[in-house]
């Protein structure tokens, strides 16, 4: 067959070429063990079940006992939280009270409550040892933002947007 002057031929696409569906278009879905071996026979799903069970029983346990405290709503911007929380992560319950206590942050006094809180409802709710506590994880997300009108020149006004935060923290007794 012969081919017109300044007409390209067609190419085959190369592999892992995107086209109108994405780049996974002929990817089969995803299906899990249990359901291609029931399809199988049922032997073979008893199978799947069992080696299902094996595999659960075989992971390491690890102790899901965390105490919780939570700071809502509070005023102050969550970078600025975020900063000292980095920075008693992973400490024990002691050495944090004493890190807050000499840390030069307005943030750390809140986070000290926060702390209190946590390490109370530690040992009421699980009868844990407060000098065995660790802060297993804490983060602070983004509160409300509230915008309030500045006056400004020739009668104009901006916004002041003042920001808000909640800060989370658990803490784990060490063993």
């Amino acid at each position: 067959m012969t081919q017109a002057r300044g007409v390209a031929a067609p190419r085959a696409a190369p592999a892992g070429a995107v086209g109108r569906r994405g780049a996974f278009q002929n990817v089969p879905t995803p299906r899990s063990a249990w359901s291609n071996a029931r399809q199988q026979s049922p032997s073979l799903a008893l199978e799947a079940a069992a080696s299902d069970v094996v595999e659960a029983a075989e992971a390491p346990q690890v102790s899901d006992r965390e105490a919780v405290a939570y700071l809502r709503n509070l005023r102050g911007s969550p970078n600025k939280v975020r900063r000292v929380l980095d920075a008693i992560r992973g400490m024990s319950y002691e050495e944090a009270l004493m890190a807050l206590e000499f840390m030069p942050y307005r943030a750390c006094d809140d986070i000290l409550k926060v702390l209190y809180s946590a390490a109370a409802n530690a040992k009421h709710n699980y009868g844990m040892n407060k000098s065995k506590l660790y802060i297993s994880r804490c983060w602070c997300d983004e509160g409300k933002l509230i915008k309030r009108p500045v006056p400004r020149a020739r009668g104009r006004s901006d916004v002041r947007k003042k920001p808000g935060n909640h800060i989370t923290m658990y803490v784990k007794e060490r063993e």
